[in-house]
């Protein structure tokens, strides 16, 4: 951030120059507009009107609903897309359409195309130099047909299926009878396209039907020899014998299988009963025979009739016993005809087992010849595809042939598309206009003209200036009149910091003497105008005292003894020169030694702290008390002063601050004493985005307080990107309590544009300071409106080593 002076070679351009120099001119130019105007009127009102005329042709699909002829995408036609249009535009624009409207109107003799027309006069001479081809070089109908497409416009409305024809010409009969052929045509060539393309079709698609049914008998003989030799007969469309066969011995097992399971169950159930001995009444639940229900009705007789007996007649009657008798046969005839059931369930078992053995045999041979057909089945599956698909391709090309014959036979077919708009002749010329070409060319004249000026202003050096960097003043500057007139750097007694405005200053008084205007000189800077007229009452005193005679500290003003003084006036009379005005009076010695008050004394050049006010701890103190966020350091001696600053940035960590030093001087001199290595990365980095900020921050080598270096990138490089400067050092101020940040021998201008309008406590380090130097410092900083500035010296206070290892 060091302060640099232009060198003299820098120039901007004088924006006001540069407007001042075409208003000089306006005569001239508006002279030369008013010409440009009145020619553009005159020519464009000799010229031939031209009248244009339009026409509007709708494409659609006009195919009737009821034939399917026309091809489709997705329930479109085809030609209905966006580039389907654009190929309708081209087709209007062909040269064939364009040489059947000109015979049609028979442009051949017609002057305005006819090949007899002579080229205009630019028209020549571009010829002439080779920028264009000689239209004679070109038979008369490609003339004829370059020209008509000048005149013919084609173009499609914007989102619609809307084509416009557009068509000009000197005789406005002609341009309408022009426009409205070229739509007309358009829609006999399309009529004429679609004949053509049915009777192509037709004479394509006869002997490919012819060829199709060729192939599609051959393929169904295939398949029906094939099939017989297999033996997949068919026994209806989709079932081959053998597949029927194994179906109905499938069904006969099942029911044989139910037949002989029921008659087991049966001939299981009486056998069981017998075997048990249950009673003769069960059996007719169980077998199912009309002699045994019989017998059960006649049994059941005998037993009423014996129950009857049984009031009147004893047991031993011949009677009761004639009736048991009876019913005990009854029951013997019961069982054996139980037991002849019984064997004939066995018996049916038995035959439905045998019935059972012989169709699984069936099956397992209709299995076998089930499994060889299968392969017989795949190839007859292929021949199959192969017949239909030659029998299904011949189907759509005998429709297609049916359809094309059918339309090709009418002998005109309306094309997709038709005229919604007809041309009209024309009333009003469009071309020429003269009100709009005399305002254009005087516009274009203007601009053309002022532009010229300007350049002429800026290559002559006029309309250049010097580039104003805003850089501190040079010492030659600072012995003119208007610096000493600054308040010069502050000195005071206190037991803390003061900023410079608050402290009066040796050898100035603060009553202005009568004569005190001839030392006022103008300013461009308004800041700098506004601190002249509040010090307008400052002058300067012949009994200022040399500071270069001695090294002074901040921490207190330098008490010049009696000799130096009066070399000092002797001097100082010598050197300034007041041009007009009332003589200076000169303030006696007295009331100025007494605003010197005596803080420190010098031996040899080193600073005894005795009142350390300005001390490196009476700063950490006020910044401490005051709760400072950001500190900026300017180091007017350069690496003398920044050394301080590390000073100043180690104490404040010593007393609990979080503190943090960002070395901007150029030098590095901060980043060396408190890092061991020169190569680590810094915010020269972060600027040009090497490394993140984080990655940028180094612990101090001696004290708990961190330090921002340099870096490694080239600093020239990096203030390329010193608008980020700002934001990286208002980010630190939310991290740490407080920010340092020195920047060397750096001008206001520099520490302007690194505070970006931030509250900050602006402090000068200095050790040896020069009287001059400090007076250019002073004015820079006070034009731009710093006020409170305070001054700190490496006096008293150095921090001790602290109790902490190196990062």
């Amino acid at each position: 951030m060091r302060g640099s002076q232009s060198s003299g070679s820098d120039v901007d351009i004088d924006i006001v120059r540069l407007f001042v120099a075409v208003w000089e001119r306006r005569i001239a130019i508006v002279s030369l507009l008013l010409i440009v105007s009145v020619a553009a009127f005159v020519l464009s009102g000799m010229s031939s009107p031209r009248y244009r005329a339009e026409a509007r042709i709708l494409i659609e699909s006009r195919q009737s609903p009821l034939s399917g002829a026309n091809q489709t995408t997705n329930g479109r036609p085809q030609f209905l897309d966006e580039q389907g249009i654009v190929s309708q535009v081209e087709i209007i624009n062909s040269t064939n359409l364009i040489k059947s409207v000109a015979d049609q109107l028979d442009l051949v003799d017609n002057r305005e195309f006819s090949s007899a027309a002579k080229p205009s006069l630019i028209e020549s001479l571009l010829i002439q130099f080779g920028f264009e081809e000689d239209p004679y070089d070109a038979s008369p109908e490609e003339r004829l047909i370059e020209r008509f497409r000048e005149h013919m416009t084609v173009y499609q409305v914007d989102n619609s299926r809307v084509i416009v024809v557009t068509f000009w010409s000197v005789d406005r009969q002609l341009a309408a009878q022009a426009a409205n052929a070229i739509a007309q045509t358009y829609l006999t060539l399309q009529s004429g396209a679609k004949v053509s393309t049915n009777v192509d079709a037709t004479a394509w698609l006869e002997p490919e039907i012819a060829d199709l049914r060729d192939k599609v008998r051959a393929a169904e003989a295939k398949v029906a020899q094939f099939r017989a030799e297999s033996g997949l007969l068919l026994v209806d469309s989709t079932e081959t014998l053998a597949t029927r066969q194994l179906s109905e011995i499938s069904s006969e097992l099942s029911r044989v299988r139910g037949e002989k399971a029921e008659a087991q169950a049966r001939a299981t159930a009486v056998r069981n009963a017998i075997e048990s001995g249950r009673p003769s009444e069960d059996f007719a639940n169980l077998v199912q025979s009309d002699v045994i229900q019989r017998l059960r009705e006649r049994q059941a007789a005998l037993q009423a009739q014996i129950a009857d007996l049984s009031v009147t007649l004893l047991e031993q009657h011949p009677r009761i016993k004639g009736l048991r008798s009876q019913l005990n046969d009854i029951e013997k005839q019961i069982q054996a005809e139980t037991r002849g059931l019984l064997r004939t369930f066995e018996n049916d078992a038995e035959i439905a087992q045998l019935r059972e053995d012989e169709l699984n045999q069936q099956l397992g041979e209709l299995k076998a010849d089930s499994a060889r057909a299968g392969g017989d089945e795949v190839e007859l599956r292929a021949l199959e595809r192969e017949a239909t698909a030659q029998r299904e391709l011949l189907e759509v090309y005998l429709s297609r042939y049916r359809e094309a014959a059918s339309l090709s036979d009418r002998g005109d077919l309306p094309a997709d598309a038709r005229v919604i708009s007809e041309a009209l002749v024309p009333t009003k010329p469009y071309y020429p206009k003269p009100v709009p070409v005399a305002i254009i060319a005087g516009l274009v004249t203007f601009l053309l003209s002022s532009l010229a000026i300007m350049l002429f202003e800026l290559f002559s050096g006029r309309a250049l200036r010097p580039v104003d960097y805003g850089v501190a003043p040079t010492n030659s500057d600072a012995m003119e009149p208007e610096a000493a007139v600054d308040p010069g750097p502050p000195i005071g007694t206190g037991l803390t910091p003061k900023p410079f405005d608050d402290v009066p200053v040796a050898g100035v008084s603060d009553k202005a003497e009568p004569g005190a205007e001839a030392f006022e000189t103008a300013r461009e800077d308004d800041a700098v105008e506004t601190f002249a007229a509040e010090q307008s009452d400052v002058v300067v005193s012949a009994h200022t005292p040399d500071l270069n005679a001695d090294p002074v500290g901040a921490d207190a003003p330098v008490a010049a003894n009696d000799d130096s003084s009066a070399e000092n006036d002797e001097t100082l009379d010598e050197d300034v020169v007041v041009e007009a005005g009332p003589a200076v009076e000169e303030p006696p010695h007295d009331s100025l030694d007494a605003k010197v008050p005596v803080a420190a004394d010098i031996d040899d050049g080193i600073i005894e702290d005795h009142e350390p006010e300005y001390s490196v701890s009476a700063v950490t103190d006020h910044l401490i008390a005051a709760g400072t966020r950001l500190a900026i350091v300017v180091s007017p001696e350069g690496d003398k002063g920044s050394m301080t600053s590390v000073m100043l940035a180690r104490m404040l960590a010593n007393e609990g601050s979080q503190a943090l030093l960002l070395d901007m001087t150029g030098s590095a001199c901060p980043s060396r004493m408190m890092v061991p290595h020169s190569d680590l990365p810094g915010i020269t980095d972060v600027l040009v985005d090497d490394c993140t900020v984080p990655e940028a921050l180094h612990a101090d080598r001696l004290s708990n307080a961190h330090i921002l270096p340099q870096g490694i990138t080239d600093p020239a490089m990096a203030m390329q990107n010193a608008d980020k400067l700002p934001d990286v050092v208002g980010a630190l101020t939310k991290v740490y309590d407080i920010v340092i940040v020195e920047c060397g021998p750096a001008n206001s201008a520099g520490v302007k544009r690194l505070l970006d309008g931030q509250d900050v406590e602006m402090i000068f380090s200095v050790v040896q300071p020069d009287d001059d130097l400090m007076v250019e410092y002073l004015n820079d900083f006070y034009s731009e409106g710093f006020q409170n500035l305070l001054m700190m010296s490496p006096g008293a206070g150095a921090p001790g080593s602290p109790d902490r290892t190196a990062a």
